[in-house]
């Protein structure tokens, strides 16, 4: 059986964000839903999909080390970890975080 991957997101709805609009903005409810859908057909259900805002205090007490480098300028939101690692530290979109994520699972594969 193969294990689930959680992917994360991190990022601050609040924040400025890039006037062109760029890469996913999975605060919206509906860009969320069919984020998670694409990645449900691409990977057999094996995605756990997570959406946090940094400014979520519980959020910045469970990835202490990533709120503070994204205070101090050393990482861009939004965030994509899988498995917990951070793997994308700006902007991205459908096809990237889909690359990434494929490469985890070649990566973890025996």
């Amino acid at each position: 059986m193969n294990p689930t991957i959680r992917v994360t997101v991190i990022d601050d709805s609040q924040a400025e964000k890039c006037e062109g609009r760029c890469g996913l903005d999975l605060s919206r409810r509906e860009t969320f839903i069919s984020a998670a859908e694409a990645l449900d057909r691409l990977f057999a259900g094996r995605i756990q999909l997570q959406y946090h805002e940094l400014s979520d205090p519980q959020v910045g007490a469970s990835y202490p080390d990533i709120a503070q480098k994204v205070a101090t300028g050393s990482l861009a939101l939004p965030l994509l970890l899988v498995n917990g690692k951070v793997r994308i530290s700006g902007y991205f979109d459908i096809d990237l975080m889909q690359r990434v994520i494929q490469t985890e699972m070649e990566i973890e594969e025996p």
